[in-house]
Order: C-alpha cells, then structure tokens, then sequence
C-alpha cells in the first residue's frame, strides 16, 4: 500500500477545510440526497462525500459504510485530491497503491471512483465517491456524471456558506463575490416580486446572455411559471431541488434544477436561486433505457436464433447415437452437425463483440490517428481467405486526411461492409471502394464508399437492415448471424461517423462510410 504525498498548499487547504465548519457535523440531508443518487446512478454498494483532514479522512456523508471515517494513510481519497479530475481505480487487486488497503481487504472493494470536492476558493477538500466489489469501467458520460455531482455538493456547501456569510455581515463583500464567482452552477439574487437583481457568470452562461443582462429580468420568464411557489418566505432551504425547465433568452429550453434559499439581507426579502443545468443526466439516463431496452430486445431475439441450430445439432446427433446408417449417410448428418455448430459459435462470438462494443463505449476504443487507405487495404488483406479479392476494384484518393480512429475496430466494420457484399452479389461481379475528402453538413469528412453490383434490397429491408439478427432475403440461405450491421453502426457511431446506405432491387447496394477528418498537422 502506498500512501499518497501532500498536496501543494496543505496547509492553507487544511485551514480551509476547518473555516468551512463542516467537520464532525451532524448527519445531513442535503448531502445523503447525493449520495444516495450516486449509489442509484452508477449501481454501487458504497457512495460518500468524504473530507479528507490532517491524519483521517472523515464521511461527512455514506452509504453501504459502517464506520464515520478512517485514517488519511489508507485512503483513496488522499489520492484523489491530488488530480484535476476524476480519479478511476478499476480493479485495486490489480493496483499496487491499494491491492492491500483496508477497503480492499476488509471490506472487498475491487473499484473505486472519486471526483475532487472544491471549496469556494478552489482548494481540494474532499470527494465525492462511489466504490464496488467487481471491477468496472467508467465511460466519459458517467466521469462527467460523478464530476456533477460532485458540483452539486460543492454548491450545498457554497450556498451553507452563503448562508453564514449573511449572518457574518461585518465580513466583507469581496467575500460573496468570491464565493459566488467560484460557484459552478448558476446563481440568482431575486427581490421580494420576484425579480433578478443580479446574476453570478455561471447563470449569465447558462441563459446565453451578456454581462449583466438578467438584471431586471421577472424570474419566471427563466425559471418557468412553476417557479414561483418557491419564492415564499417560508420556503426551508433544506426543501429538495425542484425540477423545471429553462428558458435562455434565444427561446430555446433545457431541463434545469432549482433550490431557493430565501434570506433578508439588510432589512428587505431575497431569495438566492441556484440553478443546474441537468441537460447531460437527463441524457445519460435517456441512452441507458434506451441502450437496456435494445438489449433485452437482442436478448429475446438471441434465444430464439440460439434455439435453432442447438435444436438441429441435439436432433442429428440423436440420430447417429441411437440408429445404424451407412458411412454416406453418416457422414451427410455429421456435416450437418458441423455446419451447426459453426453457425452457433459464430453468432455466440457476434453476440459477445456486440456486448463488448456496447458495454465499453468510447472508453472500449483504442484511439489513434489513422491513414484511411493503408486502413482500407488491411481490410482487404484481411479478406484474402475468402478468394474473392481478384472482384474487388479499388480507387483510393491520394492525400486523404488522417481520421481519428481504432483502427482494428474500422477495420472489422469495414469488414463486415465488404463480406455483405461478397455474399450477396453473384460471383464475378465487380465491388468497387473508393475514397474522398468531402465537406459534408459543413464539415471535412473522409467518405469510404462500397459498392456492390449483387441483389439490392427493397426499402422494406433496407428499414430493418440495423436491426439485430436481421439478414435480407432468405435467412434459410443466407450465411451469418445478422449482427453484422448491428456491430458495424455501433463501431461508426462510436468514431463520431456515420453511415449512408443506398440499395435498389437488382441493382446492388452502395454503403458511404463518413468518418471526420483530422487537421493537418502540416
């Protein structure tokens, strides 16, 4: 186990941490509703908001944890503190900083993330974050997702300490400014009807206006009309954040969460408004259902696809088992058997790729700057084992820019694009695959074009074509899983490309791969 070194200014962020007042309190509320989101967010046993002081780190707030802190020398905390953003321990075993630490060892902590906590000023004085007993990975959404929560931690401590630096009113107002100019979401200052009387930078962002524009503004024209049920004098600061949607002063809406804190400051009513822009976990929680929805659907699909050739190997080898055929025929249900059984393994490997490519997202790939056609002719190198590289014609663009891609996950698109159409255009047609830099909506993009001259598809088929185990035409005659365009838009979607396909019955199919040029580096 290796102890982390102090941060720089440990002393000033130790004093900090001490003026905010916040150690060895009471359980709270505002900081469990968190942690309990996290918890539920990323699916994991323990969630915390931890401070990390002198000699131990202490939870200000925990899940799945049944003590109040521990020493600062086993903490994964004391680390995270250390980096600009998140810190991801994806399997601790496998980490010589923590293969032996407390969490590890006694309580079977395998993963960790932490993002570090801010304080008004800036400095480091804790985390927020989520451990689990089976290593895990984070995608670049769900590290975006813990740095915002981590936000919203950091905005209950600087409104509490709003809160005190209105009780403190001999500390001066450099102070608030400070504060709010530090705050990561939005702030608004409203008078008794309602009115902004000033805005923080983050909230001037956020609603697209210019310095000092949302003065003077009615805040229900931002906020929403629902809005103004919070603007009650009675209204407890500890209330949970309400929903609702914004309103930027170009028209357009966004989902955003507000938590009023009323407060008299010099004899007359305001209310402080902390907005969030919730945008990305909304997002994020849409692309889950959506991603789980499209799973279960593969799944239920799979059993069947599954079902039959299991079905036929069982039935076959029954036969040969129980009944006396002649060497011919033997050999005939063996062949059978065989053709079977490859078919099963093949879709049980498509389906893994698939699980694979999904799960590990943009986070899966192995970017690097890659030049389009020494790609485009390891895919054909590739194909040489299918004997049917003397049909294929190629013209590819000399200069193209480089892209920005896995180059081995492109090239089993790729693959996938020109095996399709070997297989369904009639032998000795030719299948031509050209390149080209092109602006396309505005853009440098690098198009890889295949075209067959095979049996087309009706717009019927060409309307299901990314559907999983879907294959066009006789599905009895057609060889493959039919997850082959399935894995192929996951891969080019994930490189920020996409893909056009034109197809007309009897007159071949051409696929359009569009992926984003680099800059040139010249």
């Amino acid at each position: 186990m290796l102890a982390s070194p102090l941060p720089h200014e440990e002393a000033h962020r130790l004093q900090v941490l001490l003026d905010l007042n916040i150690l060895d309190t009471a359980p709270d509320e505002r900081f469990d509703r968190i942690t309990r989101m996290a918890a539920r967010l990323f699916g994991v046993p323990i969630a915390m908001v931890t401070l990390v002081d002198a000699e131990r780190q202490w939870f200000k707030s925990r899940i799945g944890l049944p003590f109040a802190e521990t020493s600062r020398a086993i903490s994964f905390c004391a680390h995270t503190i250390l980096q600009d953003g998140a810190m991801v321990v994806e399997d601790a075993l496998e980490d010589d900083r923590f293969a032996d630490n407390l969490f590890v060892t006694e309580q079977g902590a395998r993963f960790y993330a932490g993002y570090p906590l801010a304080a008004p000023d800036g400095s480091r004085i804790g985390t927020v974050c989520i451990l689990d007993r089976s290593p895990r990975r984070l995608d670049q959404d769900q590290r975006a997702l813990l740095r915002d929560l981590a936000g919203m931690v950091a905005n209950e401590i600087a409104a509490g300490e709003l809160r005190r630096a209105h009780e403190r009113r001999s500390e001066s107002d450099a102070w608030m400014l400070g504060l709010l100019e530090h705050i990561p979401d939005g702030v608004l200052m409203l008078d008794r009807a309602g009115s902004v009387i000033c805005g923080n930078p983050a909230a001037e962002h956020m609603f697209g206006s210019d310095t000092g524009g949302l003065t003077g503004r009615i805040a229900a024209t931002l906020l929403g009309e629902d809005a103004a049920v919070l603007l009650d004098p009675e209204h407890s600061p500890d209330a949970p954040p309400q929903e609702g949607g914004g309103h930027r002063l170009d028209g357009s809406t966004f989902p955003i969460e507000i938590k009023v804190a009323p407060m008299c400051l010099v004899g007359q009513q305001r209310y402080a408004v902390i907005v969030r822009d919730v945008t990305r976990q909304h997002e994020l929680a849409q692309r889950n259902r959506a991603t789980e929805e499209r799973r279960r659907k593969h799944f239920t699909t799979a059993t069947h696809e599954l079902r039959t050739p299991m079905a036929s190997i069982l039935g076959f080898s029954e036969l040969l088992l129980k009944r006396d055929f002649d060497p011919a025929t033997s050999r005939e249900l063996l062949d059978i058997i065989h053709r079977q059984a490859a078919r099963l393994v093949d879709l049980i490997n498509q389906m893994l790729d698939l699980a694979r490519i999904e799960a590990g997202g943009t986070e899966g790939l192995s970017i690097g700057r890659v030049n389009v056609a020494e790609m485009v002719e390891s895919t054909l190198s590739g194909l040489n084992g299918l004997g049917q590289n003397h049909r294929i014609r190629s013209e590819l663009e000399d200069g193209l820019p480089a892209v920005a891609a896995d180059a081995d996950k492109m090239q089993q698109a790729l693959t996938n694009i020109v095996s399709n159409a070997i297989k369904y255009s009639t032998e000795g047609s030719l299948i031509d695959i050209s390149t080209a830099a092109l602006r396309h909506n505005a853009k440098l993009m690098v198009a890889i074009r295949i075209a067959d001259r095979g049996i087309g598809m009706t717009p019927e088929q060409l309307a299901h074509i990314y559907d999983a185990f879907y294959r066009a035409g006789d599905s009895q005659n057609v060889q493959g899983s039919g997850l082959g365009m399935t894995i192929f838009k996951e891969i080019i979607e994930l490189h920020g490309g996409h893909a056009d396909i034109e197809s007309r019955p009897g007159a071949g199919t051409a696929v359009t791969v569009w992926l984003p040029a680099l800059p040139d580096h010249g």
